[in-house]
């Protein structure tokens, strides 16, 4: 790639780091909250190995925290299967009234685990440190911008903690978007730049399709745990496969 691109936007979670061990933690609170019973957990050893078997797969299905609610229902329940990103949207509708409600939750027990033990509940995050070294060199060439499902303030807290302390102005999160694509429209009017001057990248593909259609460039990132069945949605699509974000700051 030899285009330079003026800014490059993250998504967060399976693309600056692997969130799924605090996201079990969180959702597994919020499902014991939902059902009004107590069985609170803080770490991943109170976690049985079928449990952590069980959540992991659908974990990269997830686009949103009301979302872990189709998870959490779906390992709990026996004659619910997810196969696929379509299997899991259509639990999406069916369970569509439950999500929000959900979400308030979910957040509510991250919120706790974080003011409880802050170093605890950071070091359930897996960084990829390679990423997050280019995201220091975008970050001091005044280039790099967040566009995230995740809360800010866990994002701002595990970047601070890992030598990044990003402008609050430079992310948007789940209470300010709906989509990615909302995101990068208020991009490159806030920025004053045109759409071919920055560039997307995101582990989910569902989160790229709109952007791509809309005429943005995005990738769709690798080195987390990315799914063979999104692999086939992007070639389908003529997506760019990114393994390697140094291409960035390389060009």
């Amino acid at each position: 790639m030899n285009k330079k691109y003026k800014y490059i936007v993250f998504d967060f979670d399976g693309v600056v780091c692997d969130s799924t061990n605090e996201c079990m933690v969180t959702a597994w609170n919020a499902w014991e909250r939902w059902n009004e019973r107590d069985g609170f957990r803080c770490i991943l050893d109170e976690f049985t190995q079928a449990e952590i078997d069980s959540f992991r797969p659908l974990r990269p299905y997830v686009r949103g925290a009301g979302e872990y609610y189709i998870l959490m229902r779906a390992i709990n329940t026996s004659d619910v299967i997810i196969r696929s990103q379509q299997d899991f949207d259509d639990l999406q509708q069916q369970w569509e009234n439950q999500l929000n409600p959900f979400k308030e939750i979910f957040f509510m027990e991250r919120n706790r685990l974080r003011k409880e033990n802050l170093n605890s509940w950071i070091k359930l995050h897996d960084v990829y440190t390679d990423v997050i070294n280019v995201m220091k060199k975008l970050h001091n060439e005044g280039r790099l911008l967040i566009a995230t499902m995740k809360d800010s303030e866990s994002v701002k807290l595990i970047l601070i903690k890992n030598g990044i302390n990003i402008s609050p102005e430079n992310i948007l999160d789940q209470s300010q978007i709906s989509s990615k694509l909302e995101a990068l429209d208020y991009f490159v009017v806030d920025k004053n730049i045109k759409k071919e001057e920055l560039c997307f990248i995101d582990d989910n593909v569902t989160h790229l399709l709109a952007p791509h259609n809309a005429g943005y460039d995005v990738y769709l990132t690798t080195w987390g745990k990315v799914m063979n069945e999104y692999l086939d949605i992007a070639k389908t699509n003529n997506l760019n496969v990114l393994s390697d974000c140094s291409i960035f700051i390389n060009n």
